[in-house]
């Protein structure tokens, strides 16, 4: 896939996601996007892509900053306009730019199997090997599941957990989690070449998304031939 393609790609999904034409993303400004699971919370997140910030939040933020939305709303401008709003995270996020992967060999004792996303049973006898933070950062569902599961087995027994799930019609985030007993083996690296493969068999873009202090989770998407596209920053506000 060309990086005209990707680009394509990106434009076409995040403009529908933030309801506006192509041109905007070339243009010096911040559009706001509003999400209702966010009214009532201080929460924001800043995303940068290409020349344009989006921000999206609940409606009361929106309404605080919506004087300033000529303005390009940069890490050094929101504290001018939101005193006493705190950094909390950022996330990089990678786009595959490959058109085939090979998935990395396993050690003795280890296989990945897919999985029917409809076998509740074998998917939570994972997860209740998980810490509750984990499955949340890991995004993962049960009633909700990933269009496509990949399950790294030992033994018989599920331990670790690769899959995607479609953005819009041409993208796939996707996410891995492996028990904590099981790390430090290359089982993640090949979880997500299995979710990979998955996803572009489907004809869909993979992309992938860690936090940016999770510097393991991005030499994996690096080394399997992911680049870094674009940043979305968390902010918290304490009044």
């Amino acid at each position: 896939m060309t990086k005209t393609r990707i680009q394509d790609i990106i434009l076409e999904d995040r403009g529908k996601f933030y309801g506006c034409d192509r041109d905007r993303f070339f243009t010096t400004g911040t559009t706001f996007n509003h999400r209702e699971s966010l009214d009532g919370k201080k929460i924001l997140y800043v995303t940068d892509f290409f020349d344009h910030t989006f921000i999206t939040t609940g409606r009361e933020i929106i309404e605080r900053l919506k004087t300033v939305a000529d303005k390009n709303l940069n890490d050094s401008l929101l504290p001018q306009y939101l005193p006493g709003i705190k950094k909390e995270m950022t996330y990089p996020h990678f786009l595959y730019h490959g058109s085939d992967i090979t998935i990395p060999q396993v050690a003795d004792g280890y296989e990945i199997i897919p999985a029917d996303p409809a076998d509740h049973s074998l998917l939570q006898q994972f997860l209740n090997g998980c810490t509750e933070d984990d499955i949340d950062d890991a995004l993962i569902d049960l009633d909700d599941p990933d269009e496509e599961i990949r399950l790294v087995m030992y033994k018989g027994k599920p331990i670790g957990y690769g899959g995607y799930r479609r953005w819009g019609k041409e993208m796939g985030d996707v996410g891995i989690l492996i028990q904590p007993d099981h790390r430090k083996k290359g089982l993640g690296r090949a979880a997500v070449a299995a979710a990979t493969e998955a996803c572009l068999k489907n004809d869909c873009l993979p992309f992938y998304r860690t936090s940016s202090d999770n510097t393991g989770s991005e030499t994996i998407a690096r080394s399997l031939g992911y680049q870094f596209e674009w940043m979305t920053t968390e902010y918290h506000l304490e009044n």
